[in-house]
């Protein structure tokens, strides 16, 4: 494989008025493009960069995340990338890399993704290395016609007023130019400039979960023939230090993470020596092909809005990688935010509804937050014991894979936190009086209970009842004797996008407990019933955010 990725698109900017401009062009950035430019809203999205994937992040794409390029028809595109679609995605904790192995989380391969939520998604999640995600992302955004993506263009600042916002950008090549958009996503990092401009605050649970890491891309020939142990695609080290290797093509290229200590900084060589001695190999075996120090911390914006400009992302939230969560709670960002923007660019839905973004996706990203915190807690615990590398020290090592098990299964078990997606305290959902059940990051029990994500469903045709939501709200029928028609009216006399949809299996009704349920454009449900409600149109008003007034139980 190359060892870089193709550079993303650029060009001139021609057009000086756009729905929405989206600063920042990583996956949650460029995912955003995909999104509004599926809902045909023009769409500008500038990156300072040159889009080249230099050093490989975010491997991990969880099933939520997949269920949502699975309606943008690219969840099977993993299957075609450098990563072996047959490799199992192991994870294996070991004492040292030549010694012993104390513990491993099996894991099936990208092609039997779907083992993964046993049967409670069309999905599941993959191994996706940022060479061939990013730009699978890309291609996808540059299909949509009203989507503009230029790379090399850095967003040199902005002016809100009561009718969008001016966006200043400058650009090498092509000199400076000045936009109008509705609206301003951004998706620029952690240290967002652009979060830092509108003086949105974080707020962070510990001084103590800042922390630095040595990371670096590494080419180690034939290292995988040496493992004495099964294949998988992460290793952790317990000696001689703590280390993680995770497999990038299956084959000689690794990325390798390790902490360090206070004070402790390295230079090239000194990062091929640490990585060498840790690997019990030759320093000359190690090719050194990218080295970066990175911080890990724990921290959620205060709002995710300021007037016409939207926080998405890392600009969002940051998280510790443990787990997985941060670019899948970003993705995640983009399908609640995008239904929101057309449905207030389009003028089916008062501006206000915006708000609902910040009070619906917060409390998610502190969650998790919070479960990748505990993930990092619990590896950090894990301390060196040269011990365990004693051939005699059996007892030794059967305890340690006993605590490494206890401890750190949570990890690769959170299904609850993938699916288990819920606003129920939202203004925009209609509570039905059924009990909130409670929340277990690891285990997902479907409900179709107003505020969690409609489960899935297989259908009579091998599809899933989620392959019926388009993008729109959507009423889904389950028996044929009750009448939606007056709520679908009720929505089209607004101009809000519906699809009506009959679901046969007796299985679907009985998941979903009624006879109608009602399915935001984001697959969450916003009400159910076993009739047409009395009052369809305040019903719409209700989970379009046109009123606020309470609404529950028939009405």
């Amino acid at each position: 494989m190359t060892l870089t990725s193709a550079p993303g698109p650029t060009g001139d900017i021609g057009d000086d008025a756009y729905d929405v401009v989206i600063v920042g062009g990583g996956p949650v950035g460029v995912a955003t493009a995909i999104e509004l430019g599926t809902r045909r809203l023009s769409v500008l999205l500038v990156e300072r960069e040159d889009g080249v994937v230099r050093y490989p992040t975010a491997e991990s794409i969880d099933a939520a995340s997949m269920e949502l390029l699975r309606r943008w028809g690219i969840a099977d595109a993993v299957l075609r990338s450098g990563f072996p679609a047959d490799e199992r995605r192991d994870i294996s904790f070991v004492s040292r890399i030549s010694t012993y192995e104390l513990a491993r989380f099996p894991r099936p391969s990208n092609v039997d993704r779907r083992s993964t939520t046993r049967g409670l998604s069309p999905e599941g999640g993959v191994w996706w290395p940022k060479f061939w995600f990013d730009p699978t992302l890309r291609e996808r955004a540059a299909a949509e016609s009203s989507v503009r993506l230029r790379y090399q263009w850095a967003c040199e600042g902005f002016d809100d007023g009561p009718d969008g916002v001016i966006v200043r950008l400058v650009s090498e090549k092509y000199g400076r130019r000045v936009v109008r958009a509705r609206y301003v996503v951004a998706c620029d990092g952690a240290a967002s400039p652009i979060r830092r401009e509108l003086g949105i605050g974080s707020l962070r649970d510990s001084s103590d979960v800042r922390a630095r890491w040595q990371g670096a891309f590494v080419r180690l020939p034939g290292l995988r023939q040496r493992i004495p142990h099964a294949p998988a695609v992460q290793y952790y080290l317990i000696n001689p230090r703590r280390m993680i290797l995770g497999s990038l093509d299956g084959r000689d290229l690794w990325r390798v993470t390790y902490p360090l200590a206070a004070g402790e900084d390295a230079d090239s060589a000194e990062v091929r020596t640490t990585i060498a001695a840790a690997l019990d190999c030759a320093i000359g075996d190690v090719e050194l092909l990218d080295a970066r120090q990175w911080t890990g911390d724990a921290v959620v914006a205060e709002s995710f809005r300021s007037g016409h400009v939207l926080l998405a992302g890392d600009a969002a939230h940051r998280m510790w990688p443990s787990g997985g969560h941060g670019m899948n709670t970003g993705l995640g960002d983009v399908g609640n935010l995008g239904w929101k923007l057309e449905a207030v660019l389009r003028g089916w839905a008062p501006d206000a509804l915006l708000d609902t973004y910040t009070a619906e996706r917060r409390p998610h990203a502190e969650r998790m937050v919070a479960r990748a915190w505990h993930n990092y807690r619990a590896d950090n615990a894990i301390r060196p014991d040269p011990a365990l590398d004693d051939p005699a020290a059996t007892a030794a090592r059967a305890l340690a894979g006993e605590r490494i098990v206890a401890t750190r299964q949570t990890e690769w078990r959170s299904l609850g936190s993938q699916l288990g997606v819920r606003y129920p305290e939202s203004r925009l959902i209609v509570a039905d009086g059924s009990p909130e059940p409670a929340a277990d990051p690891e285990e997902y029990v479907p409900t179709a209970r107003p505020g969690h994500r409609a489960p899935h469903v297989a259908l009579a045709d091998g599809r899933s009842v989620l392959d019926l939501f388009r993008g729109h709200f959507t009423l889904l029928n389950f028996h044929p004797a009750v009448d939606s028609e007056a709520l679908a009216q009720a929505f089209r006399s607004r101009w809000i996008p519906l699809d009506q949809e009959w679901v046969g299996p007796r299985r679907a009704r009985e998941l979903y407990g009624c006879a109608i349920a009602l399915v935001r454009p984001d697959g969450i449900v916003a009400w159910r019933g076993d009739e047409c409600p009395a009052n369809p149109t305040a019903l719409a008003d209700r989970v379009t955010g046109r009123t606020t007034r309470k609404l529950a139980g028939k009405y």
